[in-house]
């Protein structure tokens, strides 16, 4: 392989996803610039010591990511990571950033905690506060911290629908998207189900009650203290971050 070369001879196992994280270690890193066009196939393929059809397979993972555009006549084209959503992107970054993308994530997702709060308790219909009970209950009745953490993702999806806002449905859906496949790292966050289920209690009483102010802060206050759960758990599943 070429010393100089920005990229690592993938393992062999899984090889096209291993080219992938390859290549997209490299982009993340700035070895590639936007805008930029990767190497020749040959060139990669020799780089990374891999066949081109390999090749092309992880090639084609990086297009479906968004990470690079196939341009007739140009070859591979690089794109902006920084502007992209998808949820594998974001995956990527977090591998390669760590704790610290994940604490970026987690500060966005609270950020949506207030307005989401305020507009639950503004516009909850009578169906909505049920619904709301009914998740409770589900994180209520979880006996492990993996059924307490899908339970508490139900309870927001919930609490999200009765804000009547569709597109904060979307944006809370990528974020909520953004940890997928991570589940068992963050797990550990929803081991005290005494400190989850008072906390989901407070937000389900404020917009049953449609108090705004204390939904609002309760909303926040509980993704926050979620939020620093969650670097605990995903540092202690990475002690080398």
């Amino acid at each position: 392989m070429n010393q100089s070369s920005p990229l690592s001879p993938p393992d062999r196992q899984r090889l096209d996803e291993q080219i992938a994280a390859s290549i997209a270690d490299a982009i993340l890193d700035g070895a590639f610039a936007p805008g930029s066009t990767l190497p020749p196939e040959r060139e990669l393929a020799e780089q990374l010591g891999v066949n081109r059809t390999s090749l092309r397979q992880g090639l084609a993972r990086l297009q479906h990511m968004g990470l690079i555009e196939a341009r007739h006549g140009s070859g591979n084209v690089v794109r902006d990571p920084e502007g992209l959503t998808h949820p594998a992107v974001v995956e990527a970054l977090v591998h390669r950033l760590g704790p610290d993308f994940l604490v970026e994530l987690l500060e966005l997702r609270a950020a949506f905690g207030s307005f989401i709060g305020r507009l639950a308790a503004e516009r909850a219909a009578p169906d909505d506060a049920g619904a709301l009970q009914a998740a409770l209950d589900a994180v209520r009745a979880a006996e492990t911290p993996e059924a307490r953490q899908e339970a508490d993702l139900a309870f927001f999806r919930v609490l999200v629908h009765a804000t009547r806002n569709r597109a904060l449905g979307l944006l809370y859906r990528w974020v909520e998207h953004a940890f997928g496949g991570r589940e068992h790292e963050l797990t550990a966050a929803y081991q005290d189900a005494d400190a989850v289920v008072s906390e989901l209690a407070a937000i389900a009483a404020a917009v049953s009650a449609h108090d705004a102010p204390t939904a609002a802060a309760t909303v926040e206050a509980y993704l926050r203290a979620s939020a620093m759960r969650m670097v605990d758990s995903y540092k202690e599943a990475h002690p080398q971050d």
